[in-house]
């Protein structure tokens, strides 16, 4: 059997989405399904394998962001009839945040091929992705040839997918209150000698803002804490996954979480043997919590974005209290204003961090890249940027 090589590219919130799609549709065809860090190795009935290799921003962000630059810069190259399309290409390239290189044997028999080829296709489609092949021509979920290098096309029009923010879309005209927001956030940036992007908008016009309520941050928080409890308990240098879930079973006792799982989560907790790399991806959501403390107002500080926060304060007061609506009774919400203000800050902190890494440099000013942006996606989620999209399908786009 000779090898294949495709390469799926998409902008999903959770690469579990990925797997599921595996599974549920190569399902007639598989024998097995292993799971190691960022590889899912899929065992055929004929035992060949098929092989994926996930890189996804949220761990791997600089070679992202490397990545998809090289690939958007080849294509950018490539003469065409058709430049609006061209550029269309270019900015969907520019969004994507999830790189997975597929690696599959080929035999003399057709049908077999055309079958796996198909079934990824299909796999495209769910995931709203495209197949590259080696031969650099781009194509969608249909089958249908996106660009490619000679800048050829079957399609006449495309529409990148992401929100507006991105694309320039059909956003509405930038309102005063977020000239000035911008302008705040800019004239911070300047006294902490951290680069910016002063034409970047906001994440999410104001009048699409939808804030989560304090009750749908703590609820979130709660659940998020005990999804790292578990994970800080199973990174431990003598692991036990039933000390680990003695804290999550506790955090259900207290606060009910278990209803308020995401389907990545639930996926994750429920698997007696996570890889070390899924632990550490889990443990991070303590940064999350931070957020969700200080937007509710549980908390007064949200400290500069350069050290990890102090998970023994959030600790206590999760194992403090006795309910959501015990914590509820703590503190005042923050304004929406405040909110936005610190979110837009996050955002432009997160901008810095990416160009950083795309020039191979440091990030500016202490900034902790892996912090800043885990501030960023629960922003966007506790202000309903992506377009409203659930925990696990946030796009902490920059």
């Amino acid at each position: 059997m000779e090898k294949a090589h495709l390469t799926l590219y998409t902008v999903i919130g959770s690469p579990q989405h990925i797997l599921t799609g595996i599974q549920s549709l190569f399902a007639p065809v598989i024998q097995s399904v292993d799971t190691e860090a960022d590889q899912i190795r899929v065992t055929l009935q004929d035992d060949s394998l098929l092989v994926f290799h996930l890189s996804h921003v949220r761990e791997k962000a600089g070679f992202i962001e490397m990545h998809i630059e090289g690939m958007a810069n080849y294509f950018a190259q490539a003469a065409t009839s058709n430049p609006a399309l061209k550029e269309n290409v270019l900015r969907q390239i520019r969004c994507f945040n999830c790189v997975v290189g597929i690696v599959f044997e080929t035999d003399d028999n057709n049908d077999r091929t055309r079958y796996l080829i198909n079934t990824l296709f299909d796999l495209a489609h769910q995931v709203k992705g495209y197949l590259l092949y080696p031969n650099m021509h781009l194509y969608d979920g249909e089958g249908k040839l996106v660009f490619s290098r000679e800048g050829e096309s079957e399609l006449t029009e495309f529409t990148p997918v992401a929100h507006a923010d991105l694309l320039d879309g059909d956003r509405p005209e930038e309102t005063s209150a977020e000239r000035e927001r911008r302008e705040r956030s800019v004239a911070l940036l300047q006294t902490q000698g951290i680069p910016y992007l002063e034409t970047l908008k906001s994440e999410v016009p104001e009048t699409e803002v939808h804030l989560k309520s304090r009750e749908e941050m703590m609820q979130r928080a709660a659940t998020l804490f005990a999804v790292a409890v578990y994970s800080e308990v199973m990174l431990s240098e003598n692991p036990d996954r039933n000390e680990a879930l003695t804290y999550f079973n506790k955090m259900d006792e207290i606060y009910g979480i278990q209803s308020w799982l995401t389907p990545a989560e639930a996926a994750y907790i429920s698997n007696p043997d996570p890889t070390g790399q899924e632990c550490i991806q889990f443990v991070w959501r303590y940064e999350n919590c931070a957020v969700l403390l200080w937007a509710a107002g549980i908390v007064e500080e949200l400290p500069y974005p350069s050290e990890i926060c102090d998970v023994p304060v959030i600790a206590a007061i999760f194992w403090q209290h006795k309910s959501i609506g015990d914590l509820l009774g703590q503190g005042i919400a923050r304004s929406t204003t405040e909110i936005l203000d610190q979110a837009d800050l996050t955002y432009r902190y997160d901008w810095a961090c990416v160009d950083a890494h795309i020039h191979k440099q440091e990030a500016p000013a202490r900034l902790d890249g892996g912090i800043v942006m885990e501030r960023h996606y629960t922003f966007n989620w506790i202000t309903g940027a992506n377009k409203g999209a659930a925990w696990d399908d946030i796009q902490p786009n920059t």
